[in-house]
């Protein structure tokens, strides 16, 4: 074992399957009940979203099933799922209704251990899944920890960087090239957005949202700030990606301990400004004057 690569084959189906008839065989397409197969524990980090789930009832209904899960054989003979726990909630609700669904085809595999298998789940789950960020390095971290162990067990891996070897496992499991880089690049971001944003910046730079830069604006100002920029860009509606950048831009530029009452100012003029109509009625006409007289004498204090 003298590369990463050949690290990642003991986790992708190719490493696990030779090229004899009988190792072919034990790994068929069968159709087996719903009911009989286990969610895996490691999907519990996984979104699994109702509305997902309920669209894609919906196209499996109208296509049928395009993609075939994956379900491991446990030594007393029941299944458990490794990749497919959306496709067989999607089962699930459609064999409320109707019992043709209450069977699903699924490629079964015998002799993959549990640790094979938690690899092989967060592996296909990388690229197939429309992950948040934290779940894609919940992903890359359970294939570190893997990693870790494999490591206390082989001396060759000691010369390896955990990262890149977790990046040749999603790489063979799946087919698309990741680098090692990208992968620790997630994890951090993933780590900043779980421990240094407030709740409201949080679930939005998770669903990819926010960009990168607004994320290390918000980071430098406390939450308790962060929260408050938060309620403020709620309250004007909301911005696109990158207008956002520049909402949170404009706000941490200026100083985190501003009065009150010139802040309050501050962010009702904004409002203003992005929906005011046109042409300016004769009132706001005059307010503005009135405004950017208190303008020149704000100026005089700097």
């Amino acid at each position: 074992m003298s590369s990463p690569k050949d690290a990642a084959k003991a986790f992708t189906i190719a490493g696990l399957l030779d090229e004899s008839a009988a190792t072919r065989r034990r790994f068929p397409i069968e159709e087996i009940e719903v009911s009989d197969i286990a969610d895996h524990p490691g999907n519990a980090v996984y979104s699994m979203d109702e509305k997902a789930i309920g669209r894609l009832a919906e196209s499996i209904r109208k296509d049928g099933l395009t993609d075939i899960p994956l379900v491991r054989k446990l030594p007393d003979g029941g299944f458990q799922m490794i990749s497919g726990h959306r496709r067989m909630a999607a089962y699930r609700l459609l064999s409320a209704h109707d019992e043709g669904y209450a069977r699903m085809p699924c490629r079964i595999v015998e002799g993959v251990t549990d640790e094979q298998a938690i690899a092989l789940l967060h592996a296909a789950n990388y690229f197939t899944r429309e992950l948040t960020v934290t779940e894609r390095a919940a992903a890359t971290r359970a294939l570190g920890a893997e990693v870790e162990r494999m490591r206390g067990s082989d001396p060759r891996l000691s010369g390896m960087r955990t990262e890149d070897i977790k990046a040749e496992i999603i790489s063979s499991q799946t087919g698309r090239k990741v680098s090692g880089k990208s992968i620790r690049r997630q994890e951090a971001l993933a780590s900043t957005i779980e421990n240094d944003l407030s709740l409201g910046w949080r679930k939005l730079a998770d669903e990819g949202a926010l960009s990168s830069q607004a994320i290390k604006m918000l980071v430098k100002v406390p939450q308790k700030e962060q929260m408050r920029l938060h309620v403020q860009w709620a309250e004007e509606g909301g911005y696109g990606k990158r207008d956002t950048t520049d909402f949170i831009r404009r706000n941490t530029a200026r100083g985190a301990d501003a009065d009150d009452r010139l802040r309050r100012a501050d962010r009702e003029i904004q409002k203003f400004l992005s929906r005011h109509r046109t042409p300016l009625p004769q009132a706001d006409r005059g307010m503005i004057e009135a405004i950017s007289r208190h303008a020149e004498e704000l100026g005089r204090l700097l």
